[in-house]
């Protein structure tokens, strides 16, 4: 019998003993099993776990490949007694089998080393024991939803004391040019951390998709990682090629071009702010909150991949392609394309679009 000899330290709770401990990333998969809602001859079996998410365990994935990658906090799981072997003050030996542990929180950092090794990589564990599947659930249920979620802005914000110069971090700069130039089309209207202005948009709406037109987001770790590769000198990423017409600003920050991301942009949005002088920062339009500026920013895009083309983003240019919108100043307003959401953001994108096609643009 194989069994594992793991150093704890022995915590007591109202709910019972947890033991503490260290554990490789390995040793704890080969040893889990989770318990999740699954469907079995069209009956819904009742797990603790909610089904994995590909998409999330591909984020850890990614994040797992920067060189600073850390799991502070403690994978929680339950063992039964018919697991352990022996049991110490400090010491806690359990049988290796793929039963040993459930997972009760923690099941996509667990799987997000599935295919990835890290020889020095070590996870906290605490380990419940007997814990009835009420009991289990209970945590599990506690533990996401009381949590308090974290303010995407904030977590942007904290980008800007990086020591590297991220996409992200290019962006973040660009909205505060936005926000505190006093001849800005946003002047004051974007809701920046510690301003005393309100604002109308969110340093995360104004940012993200912004960055959704620079870079795929999941390459961020590979961005990064090879800027802390490279802190002497701005790396060429010869190794990511994505396509211009994708990613319009790619090349703009690979040079670390910020005034004309910065120009383009103001380009742009000036010539909706006097084409569309009704809506502008009106309160009661959509245009500038964030169901209208993903509609404007997606319009960008194709806006921009012509400007491009051509070599030219210039006030005069975007102006041109953009006075037919002139109609539909004054009609922005979530009784024509509803209030928020993906939904009222493409019917304003698409109305946008056909305003444009109807007077020859294409």
């Amino acid at each position: 019998m194989s069994t594992l000899k793991l150093k704890t330290l022995k915590l007591q709770q109202s709910i019972g003993t947890i033991y503490v401990s260290k554990i490789k990333p390995n040793d704890l998969l080969a040893m889990s099993v989770v318990d999740r809602r699954r469907i079995e001859e069209d009956d819904e079996i009742l797990g603790i776990q909610r089904e994995l998410k590909k998409d999330k365990v591909i984020q850890i994935q990614n994040y797992l490949s920067s060189v600073d990658a850390t799991f502070p906090n403690s994978i929680i799981v339950n063992t039964e007694s018919n697991f352990v072997v022996n049991e110490t003050e400090t010491e806690l030996e359990l049988k290796i089998d793929d039963n040993t542990f459930t997972i009760i929180d923690g099941q996509h950092r667990a799987e997000g080393f599935r295919e990835i090794e890290l020889e020095k990589f070590e996870l906290l564990i605490a380990i419940f024991k007997d814990l009835k599947v009420d009991q289990q659930a209970n945590i599990f249920s506690t533990i996401n939803s009381q949590q308090t979620k974290v303010d995407p802005s904030l977590n942007l914000n904290l980008e800007l004391n990086s020591k590297v110069y991220t996409p992200k971090k290019m962006m973040i700069e660009i909205a505060q040019s936005f926000n505190y130039d006093k001849d800005s089309p946003w002047y004051g209207n974007i809701k920046m951390l510690g301003s005393k202005t309100s604002g109308i948009i969110s340093l995360s709406a104004f940012v993200n998709p912004l960055l959704d037109i620079t870079y795929p987001e999941k390459d961020y770790y590979l961005i990064r990682n090879e800027l802390m590769s490279n802190e002497k000198e701005f790396p060429s990423f010869l190794n990511l090629n994505y396509k211009v017409d994708r990613y319009l600003f790619w090349e703009l920050y690979k040079r670390k071009d910020i005034n004309s991301v910065y120009k383009i942009l103001y380009n742009y949005f000036n010539s909706l702010k006097v084409i569309l002088e009704q809506d502008w920062l009106n309160n009661k339009s959509l245009l500038n909150k964030t169901t209208g500026y993903n509609a404007i920013i997606k319009l960008f895009r194709d806006i921009g991949k012509n400007g491009f083309e051509n070599s030219d983003l210039s006030y005069n240019f975007l102006f041109n392609k953009l006075k037919p919108l002139s109609k539909m100043n004054g009609t922005i307003t979530s009784e024509n394309y509803g209030a928020s959401g993906t939904k009222a953001t493409n019917e304003l994108y698409y109305e946008m679009k056909k305003t444009l096609a109807n007077n020859g643009y294409k």
